[in-house]
C-alpha cells in the first residue's frame, strides 16, 4: 500500500544550501517526490526521484537537535549517473503517529528498493 504524502524535514545530504528545513514527501506515479520551499537563506528544492534510480535506504539517529531523531538515508542516482545521499525524516505531532509513519515509509520504501522499483500497489498483508 501507498502511504500517505506527509509532511518531512530535510537534514542534508544533497549540494543544496540550508539543512533542517520542512517540506512535504510523497509519491507520484513511479516517482517518490520531495519538495522543499525556499527559506532563511536555503534553496528550493523540488526532487522527483524514479524508484528505478533508487539504490538503498538506512536508518541512522540523530540527537543533534535535542531529540533523538530517526533519519532516513535514502541514496539514489541523478541523471548524470552521480550518487547522492538524501537524509530526511517524516514527522507527525504525535509520537505514536510518527513511528507509525516512519514505519510505513521505510517498510514501502524498503521493499520498493528490494524489488528493483517494482511494488504492488495492494497491501500484501
Amino acid at each position: 500500500m501507498i502511504p500517505r504524502s506527509c509532511k518531512a524535514y530535510y537534514y542534508g545530504g544533497l549540494p543544496f544550501k540550508g539543512t533542517r528545513r520542512k517540506g512535504r514527501l510523497w509519491v507520484e506515479g513511479e516517482t517518490l517526490c520531495f519538495n522543499v520551499q525556499e527559506g532563511k537563506g536555503g534553496e528550493k528544492i523540488d526532487l522527483r526521484i524514479p524508484f528505478s534510480k533508487m539504490e538503498k535506504i538506512f536508518l541512522t539517529r540523530d540527537n543533534y537537535y535535542g531529540t533523538d531523531t530517526t533519519l532516513f538515508n535514502l541514496t539514489f542516482q541523478d541523471e548524470d549517473g552521480e550518487s547522492f545521499t538524501l537524509r530526511f525524516a517524516p514527522v507527525a505531532i504525535i509520537p505514536r503517529r510518527r513511528i507509525a509513519l516512519q514505519k510505513r515509509w521505510f517498510d514501502y520504501l524498503a521493499s520498493l528498493i528490494s524489488s528493483g522499483g517494482n511494488v504492488s500497489p495492494l497491501s500484501t498483508r
